[in-house]
């Protein structure tokens, strides 16, 4: 099968297009003019305060922000699953994040739902950001709360894409 030779180059382009905007959307591509975004993938450390449970060293998550308003994440503990979410833009570079993520006990059976939400302040590197409250809450399998719940702080670092 042969190809003309416009559409394979316009579609050559259209492919470099979406892979510029999409490398500025996610801030591959720094620069001054771009509006501040979570969209992409991050490291996320949390630090717990009033209601928390100590946390080891190595606990954390890895959560990827979609353009349209959804997250994904997964954390480094063996019982909570892969959480979803959603976020909105508040401010300039401000974001409302909440999250559901299912704990299982060691035998897998469904034990309860963690709920998480924060305010994400994006730093002026575009690289990080930081939250002052963090709130999670636990709900039993029928979706009653369990009453263990706790704030904390959360910071984060984009994932940067390497050479």
């Amino acid at each position: 099968m042969r190809f003309n030779s416009r559409i394979v180059g316009s579609l050559i382009a259209l492919a470099l297009a979406l892979t510029l905007a999409t490398a500025t959307a996610t801030g591959a591509a720094d620069s001054a003019g771009r509006a501040y975004s979570l969209t992409g993938s991050w490291t996320v450390k949390i630090k717990g305060g009033r209601g928390t449970p100590a946390l080891p060293r190595w606990y954390g998550s890895m959560v990827t922000f979609t353009p349209g308003g959804g997250l994904i994440a997964t954390i480094t503990d063996p019982n909570i699953k892969t959480g979803h979410g959603s976020w909105t833009q508040v401010g300039s570079r401000s974001f409302r994040v909440t999250i559901l993520l299912w704990q299982f006990d060691s035998s897998g059976h469904f034990l309860s739902t963690l709920k998480a939400r924060a305010t994400l302040r994006v730093g002026l590197s575009r690289r990080t950001f930081t939250s002052d409250d963090y709130r999670f809450s636990f709900s039993d399998p029928n979706g009653k709360p369990t009453g263990l719940a706790g704030v904390g702080s959360a910071f984060g670092r984009r994932i940067p894409v390497e050479r």
